[in-house]
C-alpha cells in the first residue's frame, strides 16, 4: 500500500517539476513583479521593505495552503488505495471515479499554486 502511495506521489511530483523549472527560467520582470513605474518617485526604503514583508508574508501562506493541500492529497490516494483494493476486478465503484478525479483535480490546483507567486 505503502508504494502505491509514493507512488502517486511521484507521479504528482513529475506532473508538477516541468512547471518549477520553467518558472525559474523565467525573469522575474515577465512573472509580473511589481517594477517602478515611468515617471513616478522612486519608492522610498520603508516601501520597500514593506512590499518585502508583503510578498515574504503571501509566501508563507501560500507554502501552509500548499502543505495542507499536499497532506489533503495523501489522504485522498490513501483512500482511493484502499478503495481499489476492496474492489474486486469486475467492478469499481463510481466512488473510486470520483475519488481519482478528486484527486487530479487537487493535483492540479497544487500544481498552479507551486508555479503562482
Amino acid at each position: 500500500m505503502r508504494a502505491i502511495v509514493a507512488a502517486l506521489l511521484v507521479v504528482t511530483l513529475l506532473m508538477i517539476a516541468p512547471s518549477w523549472a520553467q518558472d525559474a527560467s523565467t525573469p522575474l520582470a515577465q512573472r509580473g513583479a511589481q517594477t517602478h513605474p515611468p515617471g513616478a518617485p522612486p519608492p522610498t526604503p520603508a516601501e520597500i521593505e514593506l512590499q518585502k514583508r508583503m510578498a515574504k508574508q503571501r509566501n508563507q501562506e501560500r507554502f501552509a495552503q500548499l502543505k495542507k493541500d499536499t497532506d489533503h492529497l495523501l489522504e485522498l490516494a490513501t483512500q482511493l488505495k484502499k478503495s481499489v483494493d476492496e474492489a474486486n476486478d469486475q467492478t469499481l465503484s463510481l466512488e473510486v471515479i470520483r475519488k481519482a478525479e478528486q484527486i487530479e483535480k487537487l493535483a492540479k490546483q497544487v500544481r498552479q499554486k507551486m508555479v503562482a507567486e
